[in-house]
């Protein structure tokens, strides 16, 4: 009974009218999504039935399977045939994140994110990069990955890296990079502090490949971030690059740089 009171008190908002103008399967998602980092459900637990589900809410089957999918491609739900929906167990969220920091609606806090890696590849071409990493010839690598806000909207990050400054983030399985803090990692691997990082922004239009990735339109508006991170004058540690679809949501530029207590090699 406690169970199904719960249940309803988590889906209650839905019922009260909607003046967001967002679709009724991403109010489901944010909903859940909320109820998963609240702790009602953990990893590894069941979710409701598709059914139950359509019964709890206000919203068609369809809308639910919808709603669903999203979460399953965020990586936050995975599908277990025959046996339902579940609270995926590796952890997406990343704790304190350093450049994808953005707003809630108290102008205080901060908007969980969740990260989920696409690939990584060694870099053979030139580009913004070059500048920063001119001596890591067959060592420039690239790892790809998506951060979901709130279940809001996705942004693309692209960061770039000479393996041999970072050898875990270059060997490490991508499945254990999934929600990790990168900062983290960064710590226990460098002998000297990170002095300096530099923000650049810009308007830019997304190409077919990053709308696709973050759910955008080809050549539509967005803001394009570029991120540095650097020891001493010109030792770079890690370029990024942030593609960052329109959003009412402030975006944070820190002004100190990160603490990163150094652990012990």
């Amino acid at each position: 009974m406690q169970a199904a009171a719960d249940n309803a008190d988590i889906f209650s908002t839905l019922t009260r009218p909607d003046r967001s103008g967002a679709p009724k399967y991403m109010r489901l998602s944010t909903v859940l999504m909320q109820a998963i980092t609240a702790g009602h459900w953990k990893a590894g637990d069941r979710l409701p039935t598709e059914e139950e589900l359509a019964v709890m809410t206000p919203f068609s089957l369809g809308t639910v399977q919808r709603a669903l999918r999203t979460l399953v491609d965020q990586g936050v739900v995975v599908r277990r045939h025959g046996l339902g929906s579940f609270v995926a167990e590796n952890d997406l969220r990343m704790e304190d994140p350093w450049h994808c920091r953005f707003l809630d609606a108290d102008g205080v806090s901060f908007l969980p994110v969740y990260s989920r890696v696409l690939s990584r590849e060694r870099v053979k071409t030139r580009g913004a990069w070059t500048r920063y990493f001119p001596d890591a010839g067959g060592n420039l690598m690239l790892i790809t990955r998506v951060i979901n806000v709130n279940s809001e909207f996705d942004v693309l990050v692209r960061f770039y890296m000479d393996s041999r400054i970072l050898p875990r983030l270059s060997k490490a399985s991508l499945r254990s990079l999934d929600g990790l803090n990168f900062k983290t990692v960064i710590a226990g691997e460098l002998s000297v502090p990170i002095t300096r990082i530099t923000h650049d922004m810009s308007i830019v239009k997304f190409d077919a490949t990053t709308a696709e990735a973050i759910g955008a339109r080809k050549n539509e508006s967005g803001l394009f971030m570029q991120a540095a991170a650097m020891m001493g004058e010109s030792a770079c540690v890690y370029y990024q690059e942030f593609f960052i679809p329109a959003t009412d949501r402030v975006l944070s530029i820190p002004d100190q740089l990160p603490k990163m207590a150094h652990q012990s090699r």
